[in-house]
């Protein structure tokens, strides 16, 4: 924690902590446990900050109450709600599991129906209530149990209201990707099982970073799709052919450009072809 740092400051280490954990919509429960523990020193420097300055303008109050701490607040909400789905998610069918994140839909939607006016107004981009909405008063008048327990120097009546619909946001678009995601897995067992009942059985025996050379060298020749394909679905479709798991696939990217011949197996493929090409015209 940085007792010195600015509220803008926060922000921006907050951003790249998250950025370089590769946290984004990640299901890994030790890299979550990390991003909240990220977001929670975020949270303490700015109490920190706040107890230590005054606000020179409304403005300046405003800006820090409606929008830094419900983005440091909002990602703490959203990583701790992750956590907590991860960890109680089924591990059994992925019909089971669409189930229990369709709940978690409908759960994160029920806030949105049970604050429409705080909603509408975060929607629609509206300033005219923000100093009733996200300036401190000596006490806050507000029906929601939460505010009785929150420090209310360090709170106004919207800003958790705020921060939370942001963490609900985020958890919808979570939820929703991961349900996509267990229906590609549903058709590529399909798949999986047309190639097993046809005698097919093909298996990458190769090192992964070979396989993932071939696929962004066919991926940027542009003879999928006319080039306009997605990495991460061309990987998709290589997993379920070859029965196999790509994963942090644009690390070994990263790590065959650092490489000292960087496209080894592909001109051993070159180098094989014109062998047997060679081989074929001599006899």
């Amino acid at each position: 924690m940085n007792i010195n740092y600015t509220p803008e400051q926060t922000v921006e280490v907050l951003k790249n902590n998250l950025q370089e954990l590769g946290c984004d919509g990640t299901s890994d429960l030790p890299v979550i446990e990390k991003a909240i523990g990220f977001c929670s020193s975020a949270l303490l420097e700015l109490r920190e900050y706040v107890s230590r300055h005054d606000f020179e303008t409304r403005e300046e109050e405003i800006n820090f109450f409606k929008v830094i701490k419900p983005y440091v607040l909002g990602e703490y909400l959203y990583f701790s709600k992750l956590f907590e789905i991860e960890t109680r998610r089924p591990v059994t069918t992925a019909r089971d599991q669409k189930k229990y994140l369709k709940k978690m839909i409908s759960q994160a939607q029920q806030f949105f129906n049970e604050n429409p006016e705080s909603y509408q107004y975060y929607r629609s981009g509206s300033t005219h209530f923000d100093e009733k909405c996200f300036v401190r008063a000596k006490t806050i008048n507000c029906l929601n149990a939460h505010h009785f327990v929150v420090d209310p120097s360090f709170s106004t009546s919207h800003d958790y209201t705020l921060a939370a619909i942001k963490a609900n946001e985020k958890i919808i678009v979570y939820c929703k990707t991961e349900i996509k995601q267990l229906e590609e897995l549903e058709r590529a067992t399909d798949l999986q099982k047309l190639l097993k009942k046809a005698n097919l059985n093909f298996r990458w025996t190769g090192s992964k970073t070979d396989l993932m050379e071939m696929i962004y060298g066919v991926r940027d020749t542009g003879a999928i799709n006319n080039g306009k394909v997605e990495i991460k679905d061309l990987v998709k479709g290589y997993e379920i052919f070859f029965n196999i798991r790509l994963p942090r696939f644009y690390h070994t990217f990263s790590e065959m450009k650092e490489r000292s011949n960087r496209t080894s197996f592909l001109d051993l493929m070159k180098k094989c072809l014109i062998k047997r090409m060679d081989e074929s015209d001599e006899k």
